[in-house]
């Protein structure tokens, strides 16, 4: 696959990562005792470095951590949420040490960061999960683009896309409800027309990509917004501007 940004404005690899976190992707969380999987991981990067994920009570990982500290590695598998022949957009990897919370610290943590980023599954703290606090020791990403060894730092105070967990069913729902938009966004593409029908891989806060899957191959393609998006309402607005007027744009 041809790298997506050869030379345009793009997330650095920190900010693709924190996409990837962000979206609630599948992962597996092994220690050298157990291994989980989760599909709707509920995961949150805090300002002091560590990274929070809630876990179901009945599981032998909590059993592992009623006893201390545990070394783990997260490994997030980042699908695209559009059927596509090649589904994989990367993976990322977080390995640090691993340590479970009380209910009452917990609760405080889940509060103190629902002020900024509301999640009301936070709210199963307590019912049927329970929250374990991840100090990251190692952070990787890999993708189109290569594979990056991540400061700490870094990767905590990058800023994930705009749209965060909102992004597989806005395109989900282009995809299916607005294909015509997607033909549209093909025609803006700077790049010569691939073969093939347009499909919406991704977002970022510098535009979209799109993949073609030709017979002999496929072809990922970026259409970039006129500016940086930060917010939902923005991607919106730049979605307006590549479509046009008269074509209107598919709400989220």
């Amino acid at each position: 696959m041809v790298p997506l940004y050869p030379s345009q404005p793009a997330p650095s690899p920190a900010e693709r990562a924190r996409s990837v976190l962000a979206r609630s992707v599948p992962v597996t969380v092994a220690t050298q005792d157990s291994t989980l999987h989760l599909l709707d991981p509920v995961c949150h990067v805090h300002p002091g470095g560590t990274v929070s994920v809630l876990l179901p009570d009945r599981h032998s990982l909590l059993e592992e951590l009623a006893g201390g500290r545990v070394a783990a590695t997260f490994e997030f598998t980042d699908t695209c949420p559009v059927p596509l022949r090649d589904p994989a957009r990367s993976l990322l990897w977080i390995g640090g040490t691993l340590t479970a919370l009380d209910h009452a610290t917990a609760r405080a943590r889940a509060l103190h960061t629902m002020r900024t980023d509301p999640d009301e599954r936070m709210l199963d703290i307590g019912h049927g999960r329970t929250m374990a606090v991840l100090d990251p020791y190692l952070v990787v990403h890999s993708d189109t683009e290569g594979c990056h060894l991540l400061e700490t730092g870094d990767f905590v105070r990058a800023r994930p896309g705009p749209l965060g967990r909102g992004e597989d069913a806005w395109l989900r729902h282009l995809e299916e409800e607005h294909p015509e938009v997607l033909q549209v966004l093909a025609e803006r593409c700077v790049a010569p027309l691939p073969l093939g029908r347009p499909r919406l891989l991704g977002v970022d806060r510098y535009g979209l990509a799109l993949r073609f899957e030709a017979p002999d191959g496929d072809r990922d393609v970026r259409v970039p917004f006129d500016r940086p998006a930060e917010t939902g309402d923005d991607v919106a607005e730049r979605m307006r501007a590549l479509v046009g007027p008269t074509r209107g744009c598919a709400p989220f």
